[in-house]
């Protein structure tokens, strides 16, 4: 399991967890779609992370994208 803050451009994986004490980013994550068990994509990291979940893409803050756990497949 690691951090979406480690994962490289292009990659996938299963959102494993969401590791924040605060309801409003988990909120936020979840309106998005960002859940566990979901798969999400890291398309780009700088100057935002921009995240794609199913046909949403979203642009995240490095504190919230920091809170994002996923599972990656060995390749």
């Amino acid at each position: 399991m690691v951090d979406l803050l480690t994962v490289k451009n292009g990659h996938s994986g299963t959102i494993a967890a969401l590791k924040t004490q605060d309801e409003a980013t988990i909120r936020k994550l979840m309106a998005l779609g960002v859940m566990p068990g979901i798969t999400l994509t890291l398309e780009q990291k700088f100057p935002s992370y921009i995240i794609k979940v199913g046909r949403t893409r979203a642009a995240l803050d490095r504190e919230t994208a920091a809170s994002i756990y996923l599972h990656i497949a060995a390749s």
